[in-house]
């Protein structure tokens, strides 16, 4: 079994929440499966493609909503497969027919906010209340894939 991310292909969102960024996107993949199937003398191939959803939040103390997030692109750290994996069917029989797939990716996230130099060549916050504003989050909707 092989999997294939497409990074070029990947959909993400990142939003800043107090102390916390978050990441959450989509990841295309092509899962390649050569099997036995039951009366075969030769193995068959299934090739299916989807796109993987991903989430995760990263601690950042100090960062705030009004503050602009930097990202490269994502990178692939590893990939993890397992075919038969056991899962209940429909009919509530077990059986192992899943794969089981994990994309561990990486990133480097860099928090930056506006700042001015006051006259003393001190740094100041352009808005130093900035984590006290109250806005309604928005709601983004990740293209389909």
């Amino acid at each position: 079994m092989s999997v294939v991310p497409n990074l070029a292909g990947v959909t993400r969102n990142t939003r800043i929440l107090r102390d916390k960024v978050v990441n959450i996107g989509l990841i295309p993949v092509t899962i390649t499966v050569t099997f036995l199937a039951p009366g075969a003398a030769t193995p068959a191939t299934a090739v299916l493609t989807a796109s993987l959803p991903f989430q995760e939040h990263t601690d950042f103390p100090g960062a705030c909503p009004e503050d602009m997030v930097v990202e490269p692109p994502l990178t692939i750290e590893g990939i993890f497969a397992q075919p038969g994996v056991p899962v209940i069917g429909t009919t509530g029989l077990v059986t192992a027919d899943a794969i089981l797939v994990k994309i561990v990716l990486r990133t480097t996230i860099t928090v930056t906010r506006q700042v001015i130099v006051d006259s003393h060549g001190g740094i100041c916050d352009v808005n130093e209340r900035r984590c006290e504003t109250t806005t309604t989050p928005t709601t983004d909707t990740l293209p389909a894939p």
